[in-house]
């Protein structure tokens, strides 16, 4: 019998097998190349990371000659590639095979300024800590005492200028300060956000209430009042907030067994989208739960645009919405100027709420203790809010933002931008 495996079929085969290999993977090269080549299937939105893409640039000759055309070019080609998404979920998935199993500590690119999009509204973090066993991943705030200061000075000056409306401020601390030790938060060199919360209200004047929202939100720590792949609070955590807010005004809170309740499966978060659609996020999403007000659940806003429309102030239709929009459910997103007229309650009360995102899911509990809710998102609002709460006669003014936002110059400039 002819003996098979003599050094000469062997090295035919092996040519062969090389063979075949050079050309499958010119043949996938080049697929990869045509594909990256269709200018027309380029999408201009990333729906997991909430951003608008890369566009491809406009020629000039100065950009030509220094060379930045072409980093710019290789920029768009590779943010705007047509299987750019499927093939970060592939990755995700093959590292959660092959990869590192302990929990990760992520630090977006740009560190302390990375930012995210989430319905249009583009909120800023430090890094993001993933632990495996828990399959949560957490915001880690780094906080600047510098900018803290800017804060307090912008709300103690809002209180001097609103003249005779009762001003309100409420700082909501991170996640991590309800669900990890101690040590795991100084392992990964995190702020003690209660410490910084603290700090803030010290400096506040008289004019200012400070709404305690961290002691309802810690007698609440083993409920579901903070969202596992995103950075906000859940509809739950922004009610016991509520009821904090209820607490300094003086007034009774809507239980919340009297709300109609509503329930979205399959929320992936701004954590998800953060982390390059990480593996272990992803097979456990969040559900998105909201409280539908009883007095009524109509909203008048201005979008960004300048158009004037109505939203539901809890959207119960948000469960065909996509995984990374869920959240819109609450008062149709950010908005640079919304009003909420409940007819129910006819002794002129009135509340403006000075917000960013957090606020979005707090809102609708006010419905039920005011006549008038409005709202202002400061970071698309245009114009005076001393002029606005005059013009509206308002009561009651709160500012209400999460911690990062007391840190972060660019909002702190937004806030004084609306109150000079």
């Amino acid at each position: 019998m002819k003996n098979i495996f003599n050094k000469e079929n062997t090295r035919g085969f092996e040519n062969k097998t090389h063979l075949i290999k050079i050309i499958s993977s010119t043949a996938v090269l080049c697929i990869f190349a045509v594909v990256g080549l269709l200018f027309f299937f380029r999408p201009d939105y990333s729906e997991n990371e909430k951003r608008n893409l890369t566009e491809f640039p406009k020629f000039t000759f100065e950009a030509f000659f220094s060379g930045e055309y072409f980093s710019q070019i290789s920029l768009w080609y590779s943010d705007t590639y047509p299987l750019r998404e499927p093939m970060i979920d592939a990755n995700s998935s093959i590292q959660s095979i092959y990869g590192n199993r302990e929990d990760q500590l992520i630090i977006p690119s740009g560190g302390g300024d990375a930012t995210v999009e989430n319905g249009g509204a583009v909120e800023q973090f430090g890094g993001i800590w993933i632990q495996n066993d828990t399959k949560t991943a957490y915001e880690i705030f780094y906080n600047r005492k510098s900018v803290n200061d800017r804060y307090i000075a912008a709300i103690n000056g809002a209180a001097d200028k609103l003249g005779g409306a009762h001003v309100y401020n409420m700082v909501v601390p991170l996640h991590y300060t309800y669900k990890l030790t101690s040590e795991q938060i100084s392992q990964v060199g995190a702020s003690d956000c209660v410490d910084v919360v603290d700090y803030i209200y010290s400096g506040l004047d008289d004019s200012v209430t400070a709404v305690d929202a961290h002691s309802q939100l810690m007698a609440h720590r083993d409920e579901y009042i903070y969202y596992r792949t995103d950075h906000h609070w859940t509809a739950r955590g922004a009610y016991y907030a509520y009821v904090a807010f209820c607490q300094a005004k003086g007034i009774t809170p809507t239980p919340l067994e009297e709300y109609e309740r509503v329930e979205f499966e399959g929320f992936l978060g701004t954590f998800y989208a953060q982390s390059n659609q990480n593996k272990t996020l992803k097979d456990n999403p969040d559900y998105v739960e909201a409280f539908v007000p009883k007095g009524t659940n109509l909203l008048s806003a201005v979008t960004q645009s300048g158009d004037e429309t109505e939203y539901a102030v809890v959207y119960k239709g948000a469960g065909k919405y996509s995984a990374a929009n869920k959240y819109l459910c609450f008062i149709g997103g950010d908005n640079p100027v919304s009003e909420i007229h409940n007819e129910k309650i006819n002794n002129g009360s009135s509340i403006v709420v000075i917000k960013e995102s957090y606020g979005n899911a707090f809102v609708p509990f006010l419905v039920d203790s005011y006549e008038y809710v409005y709202i202002i998102d400061y970071r698309y609002f245009d114009g005076s809010l001393v002029d606005f709460v005059s013009e509206n006669k308002i009561d009651d003014v709160l500012f209400l933002n999460y911690i990062s936002t007391t840190s972060t110059e660019s909002k702190i400039g937004q806030i004084e931008g609306i109150i000079e």
